[in-house]
């Protein structure tokens, strides 16, 4: 076993003993659990904590709760219980502003006093999940060894949380990281035990599933082959802090339609009008308009040529002639 997994264990040991989350959805224990293992770890620090959470903003996610109010206000800056439990939020933020400010408390004070389960219940989670996942820790150089081990610690127990807490499945695991991807990453001696694991169910008839791929490969082992930043976009970011709304889904933006240049130009054919279309105003009425062409069909009246001289007038009434009758 490696120095990482030892030093994940062993932290998963200390913060099971010392903290144990008595929230009700286990999306919100897995957020008080992760704020207490990234401020063990090192992680995060309780300066990093203040700066994102300031006094005015704890006191104000604390502002219908007098009592835990007036806690951390006796506690970091000795104010008197009486007086510091009739002091509005806005008092109260300013008193431990000021202490602050002079020295008269610190940072890890207050975030020793402010409980990790009331952190989560009075604090907006979005503004927890950018608290915990600020300095993109998976992307922490190899070259800087500290940092690189503990944050293959953090996301190994962030994986092992989410467990715990059902927020995701061991499919869900496996099926963000791929089959292929850990094939590609992991040594031969761990694709053995994987193929050990395998055919030790198939002689009891029984399926190789997630569950025991993972028994093979836990966490902090798949954090020591696995790069972080697969493991983080395809399992943290995608089926924990998206699925369970730590974070905003992202906004898919329409690109507007396509309209064509007015240039003035006129259309090559002119429509024909439509059947029930309406004059425009101004418009001449059909009577008045210009007949159209006559063809042999047609039923209007034409001018004969030379038919108005007197020698040539046209008789036009019908006699006994026009029916051959004598």
């Amino acid at each position: 076993m490696t120095e990482v997994q030892k030093s994940t264990l062993q932290a998963a040991d200390d913060e099971a003993k010392r903290f144990k989350s008595r929230l009700e959805q286990g999306k919100d224990r897995f957020l008080a659990h992760a704020i207490e293992h990234a401020l063990e770890s090192g992680r995060r620090s309780p300066e990093d904590f203040v700066r994102h959470f300031t006094p005015d903003a704890i006191m104000e996610g604390l502002a219908h709760q007098p009592r835990l109010r007036a806690s951390i206000l006796v506690l970091t800056t000795g104010l008197k219980q009486k007086i510091a439990a009739r002091k509005s939020w806005q008092s109260a933020a300013e008193d431990l502003q000021i202490a602050l400010d002079e020295g008269e408390t610190d940072c890890e004070s207050i975030v020793g006093v402010f409980k990790p389960d009331d952190r989560v219940r009075f604090l907006d989670s979005k503004k927890i999940w950018q608290f915990l996942v600020e300095g993109d820790f998976w992307d922490a150089p190899a070259s800087d060894q500290d940092k690189y081990r503990i944050s293959k610690e953090h996301t190994a127990f962030m994986l092992e949380r989410a467990l715990l807490d059902n927020l995701v499945t061991h499919a869900d695991i496996v099926e963000g990281i791929t089959v292929a991807e850990m094939a590609k990453r992991l040594p031969k001696t761990e694709l053995g035990k994987i193929i050990e694991g395998a055919l030790a169910k198939s002689k009891s008839s029984k399926p190789f599933t997630e569950v025991d791929l993972l028994a093979e490969m836990p966490p902090f082992v798949l954090v020591e082959y696995v790069p972080l930043p697969h493991v983080y976009k395809s399992v943290i970011a995608e089926k924990i802090a998206l699925a369970h709304g730590y974070v905003e889904p992202a906004k898919t933006e329409t690109a507007p339609k396509a309209t064509a240049p007015d240039n003035g130009a006129k259309p090559l054919v002119e429509a024909p009008p439509a059947a029930n279309a309406k004059p425009l105003a101004g418009a001449k009425p059909a009577a008045d308009a210009a007949p159209e062409s006559s063809g042999p069909d047609s039923k209007d009246w034409v001018d004969v040529p030379g038919s108005d001289s007197d020698d040539e007038a046209f008789d036009d009434e019908v006699s006994e002639e026009d029916f051959g009758m004598s």
